[in-house]
């Protein structure tokens, strides 16, 4: 009597990463995309005595949906993927792949998508306001989380740019922790976390140059801080893709999945081109 074959398990861990990169020009919005891909990660294991011979890759099936049509391009790794998907399912915005991944435990990248316009989201806002007073000019930057962030805003860079005519040197900031960096001229502040709904201010102080001061126009209105922020959201994403995954008939597995989410979000504010 023939023995009866191992079972196969296959252990299949998806990093779904999204890039939001916007820019704002005097408060509104000028340019926005959101961009993502989706990297496969495989282990393999057998219960019931090992394989005869073990296979040198192990097909599966990724699913990808977009029942919300926020996707526009998707483009596949021809390396390691081949797309499957019949029309029927490809209009209903169901994608099938079958995926071989030449190595376990590594990650390899299998699908890249662009989004359409009609996503717009905005997870972090920065608002500035610049007031002069005798020779000093402050900036005030107030950055604000979207209540809708589906978990924290972490590692975030402010980087705020500075004008000739400012002595960056001078700069002094409220709360404390800004860095000037000269060859750049900019003004550096990082924050560990902002939770969703969270506002935080900051405040930077410049002396004015004589040359400045003597030019007879106001500083408030002809001076230009372009700030950009950037920062990270774990476990959370931008769209509404989803994932699945499942074995291929000539390859049957029992299969498990684990999805790993993150957003990255780069985002220009200034006044004027």
């Amino acid at each position: 009597e023939p023995e009866p074959e191992p079972t196969r398990y296959l252990d299949i861990s998806l990093a779904l990463n999204e890039d939001l990169t916007c820019e704002y020009k005097q408060s509104k919005l000028s340019t926005l995309t959101v961009e993502g891909t989706i990297q496969v990660r495989m282990s393999s294991s057998y219960q019931g005595g090992s394989p005869m011979e073990a296979p040198s890759s192990m097909p599966f099936n990724l699913l990808f949906k977009d029942h919300s049509g926020h996707v526009r391009t998707l483009q596949e790794n021809k390396k390691f993927v081949e797309n499957v998907s019949n029309e029927r399912e490809a209009s209903k915005r169901d994608f099938t792949y079958t995926v071989s991944i030449p190595r376990e435990d590594e990650y390899f990248p299998v699908v890249r998508y662009k989004c359409d316009t009609s996503l717009r989201p905005v997870p972090i806002r920065v608002q500035s306001r610049v007031r002069t007073q005798g020779k000093l000019c402050r900036v005030a930057l107030q950055i604000s989380s979207n209540p809708q962030n589906p978990s924290d805003l972490v590692h975030l860079t402010v980087i705020m740019g500075v004008p000739p005519g400012l002595n960056g040197e001078s700069l002094k900031c409220n709360p404390p922790g800004g860095v000037w960096n000269d060859s750049k001229r900019v003004v550096l502040w990082c924050v560990s976390e902002l939770g969703g709904g969270e506002k935080f201010q900051l405040q930077a102080i410049f002396e004015m140059s004589e040359g400045l001061l003597q030019s007879g126009v106001d500083p408030a209105e002809r001076l230009e801080f372009p700030v950009m922020s950037r920062c990270q959201c774990v476990g959370g994403q931008l769209s509404d893709v989803v994932l699945d995954v499942s074995d291929v008939d000539t390859f049957p597995a029992a299969i498990s999945k684990n999805v790993i989410r993150r957003f990255r979000v780069s985002h220009k504010e200034k006044k004027s081109d």
